[in-house]
């Protein structure tokens, strides 16, 4: 009973959002972790407790008002930033001088991006221009990275080039981080043509891809180059991907996602070199019905037929992967792909009559 009475609870009715539910599966998770530590060390009286993280220090009254009062204060220029006008002026005059300290607070984040936002643009540039020198202590910062890239977004590449300059002297880490990939992947979306980011993708994602794309956090910049990135650059990642084991990637719980990626955006030649590797190197059948396997599959089927190679490869796919519906019957991974598989044969059959005569 105590045990039930210390398990999280389920909100009652209604879907929770998807923020609500990994919180939930954190707390459930880390609920059983305890009752599992419980059952291996025995009855609490005789386990040595584990020493407890230490809690953050509570701020003091004072520090807790100076907090208040700078909050109010980002409110307040928050305003008359959305009024516009001479009160726009006046709140982004005040900016001047202290977007670095304002990037790095809670609140002032929010109100140097409403500032990046709403301002004219030489304005907005002049803001930005004061993180010159910061880059690389705003990208580890959960604040100001946003800072970075809302400027890239908002800005022309000219204004936020320095971002590109000076991720490059740690790129390699950045790429790596959980803020420094959302840096990454504005600089490519908003920048890639621009001398310092090209530059920073080619010699430090592209040529890395099969590398990066088995990372938690830097798997998301090779996606973002495969759908966003320059035909160059698109050509250089994939080039990389499809010179290493495309099985293995796929098998990879962050892998999977950029094999994906790959089929999703990748030119119909690629696609068939892909198709062909998946084929060659490993058994479909046993791709489809992995956990993370059935995921590069099903995007291969879901992919387009633009060239008779492409369409071969999928038609001799989805071959295969029919006349093994007895065994992909028993996983709910292989149900998955034999859904798709059969799908696809059923709406392109006068595609595949017509690459075969």
């Amino acid at each position: 009973a105590a045990a039930a009475a210390e398990q999280p609870a389920r909100p009652q009715g209604g879907a929770n959002s998807a923020t609500v539910q990994r919180r939930l599966r954190r707390q459930r998770a880390a609920h059983f972790a305890r009752e599992a530590a419980a059952s291996a060390g025995g009855s609490p009286q005789h386990r040595a407790s584990p020493a407890a993280p230490a809690a953050p220090a509570k701020p003091t009254d004072s520090e807790a008002t100076a907090f208040g009062a700078e909050c109010d204060i980002c409110a307040a220029l928050m305003r008359d930033l959305e009024v516009g006008d001479d009160k726009q002026t006046a709140a982004a005059e005040r900016l001047k001088g202290s977007v670095v300290r304002w990037s790095f607070h809670p609140s002032g984040c929010r109100l140097v991006q409403a500032a990046l936002d709403l301002c004219k643009v030489d304005v907005a540039a002049a803001l930005v221009a004061e993180l010159r020198g910061s880059v690389r202590r705003a990208i580890q910062s959960k604040h100001a990275n946003f800072v970075l890239a809302k400027a890239v977004e908002v800005l022309p590449t000219e204004q936020s080039a320095f971002i590109a300059e000076e991720l490059s002297s740690f790129a390699s880490t950045a790429v790596r981080h959980q803020y420094g990939c959302r840096i990454f992947c504005r600089l490519i979306e908003h920048a890639g043509a621009h001398p310092s980011t090209a530059r920073l993708i080619e010699e430090e994602i592209a040529s890395r891809a099969s590398e990066l794309a088995r990372h938690e956090f830097a798997h998301y910049v090779v996606v973002c180059v495969l759908e966003h990135g320059l035909p160059e650059q698109r050509a250089l990642a994939i080039g990389a991907l499809l010179d290493h084991h495309l099985a293995a990637l796929a098998q990879n719980r962050y892998g999977r996602f950029v094999v994906e990626a790959l089929f999703t955006h990748g030119r119909s030649e690629d696609r068939s070199a892909a198709l062909e590797l998946l084929r060659r190197c490993a058994d479909p059948v046993d791709l489809a019905r992995h956990a993370n396997g059935h995921v590069a599959i099903g995007a291969a089927l879901r992919s387009s037929m633009d060239g008779p190679g492409v369409a071969s490869e999928l038609g001799a796919l989805a071959s295969a992967l029919t006349a093994a519906a007895p065994l992909l019957s028993e996983s709910k991974f292989g149900q998955r792909t034999l859904h798709a598989a059969q799908r696809m044969r059923a709406t392109s059959v006068p595609r595949f009559v017509a690459v075969a005569a």
